[in-house]
């Protein structure tokens, strides 16, 4: 038997790790089944709309895109559940709260820089922030996320569906 930082009993199983554990790897695959089920809402509910009109993309084009999104979330959210990689164990209450202000900030930050200096650079440092925030292994991944995310957020909006997005001198070569 071992005692979590609760105080809560656990006994151990036949590989010798906590029967807790698994506790902690249902939020994950909660989130997970929601994802799913939003995706299932958004099949459910587009095939009255079409896909196209007139070689622009049409009222289904996004939901589409959106239940493509949940899904793929979701199967990544099961992938790393079941590796292992959420450990909830090391992260104490006054660090998430720490990073949860952090976070916040962030996101204060980004909106008050957003018409100064554009948007590929302001989306692209918020999501290396939080990437950094959430625990990402390496900086360099995260950034390379950070920029690509960015990159194609700024070429499905701002050209695509023709969203005007703040612009800066990086915006505009890469497609903004």
């Amino acid at each position: 038997m071992t005692t979590d930082a609760l105080g809560v009993m656990a006994m151990d199983n036949k590989e010798g790790r906590d029967v807790e554990s698994s506790r902690h790897r249902a939020p994950p695959l909660i989130i997970a089944g929601l994802l799913v089920a939003a995706c299932g809402l958004i099949a459910f509910e587009i095939p009255g709309y079409k896909l196209t009109v007139g070689g622009e993309p049409g009222p289904a084009a996004l939901p589409r895109m959106i239940a493509v999104l949940c899904l793929t979330a979701a199967l990544i959210l099961v992938i790393q559940t079941l590796r292992g990689a959420y450990d909830t164990h090391g992260l104490e209450g006054r660090a998430a709260s720490w990073r949860l202000l952090l976070g916040m900030v962030t996101l204060v930050a980004a909106t008050l820089a957003l018409e100064s200096i554009g948007f590929f650079l302001t989306f692209t440092t918020m999501l290396f922030v939080v990437g950094m925030l959430i625990g990402a292994r390496r900086w360099w991944t995260s950034l390379l996320l950070a920029a690509v995310s960015s990159w194609l957020v700024l070429v499905v909006f701002g050209r695509l569906f023709s969203v005007p997005l703040p612009v800066s001198f990086v915006d505009i070569p890469l497609g903004g």
